[in-house]
């Protein structure tokens, strides 16, 4: 299961609304001082995303939680958005291969215009799917605990700074 910890903004009966920023992976390697993109997510913070978790648990506005969502549904998802539109150009580039070139004689112009249609008819198919998908509850994450009210700034105490002198 993959884990992600999120703030509660919004609490309705028998459903939370929690905020969680967009993590990457990116910068948290060693050469992330000398890397554009590791200077550029440094620079452009994450992008926060709501998301409605159904949940019958007592929360209150403000609480961090985790949520999870199984790998199952991820790879499933990534399968969908990455996977088919590059079947679907590769489909198209070989039809329009034999088609175009081996059969009419003609100039790769057919080509690349049968694999694009081709593609943009797998991304159109992968967003169709995705949106069937979206209503599943595999695909949904689920609350896996309360953590509570998140530790306020001014209540934090550093010793370090005190040690050090």
């Amino acid at each position: 299961m993959m884990r992600s910890l999120a703030t509660v903004v919004a609490v309705e009966p028998g459903a939370i609304t929690v905020s969680c920023q967009q993590q990457t992976s990116c910068g948290h390697c060693a050469s992330r001082d000398s890397c554009g993109t590791g200077i550029v997510s440094k620079a452009i913070p994450g992008r926060s995303h709501l998301v409605k978790i159904p949940t019958r648990t007592q929360v209150t506005l403000g609480d961090v939680v985790e949520i999870g969502l199984s790998e199952r549904s991820m790879l499933h998802s990534a399968m969908l958005v990455y996977v088919l539109p590059l079947l679907f150009l590769i489909l198209g580039a070989v039809l329009g291969q034999w088609w175009f070139v081996d059969l009419a004689d003609s100039g790769e112009l057919g080509v690349i215009l049968t694999s694009t249609v081709s593609a943009a008819i797998g991304l159109l198919l992968a967003r169709r799917l995705a949106r069937r998908m979206e209503g599943l509850s595999a695909y949904k994450p689920d609350l896996i605990r309360v953590l509570g009210n998140p530790i306020q700034k001014d209540r934090v105490i550093n010793a370090a700074s005190k040690d050090s002198d």
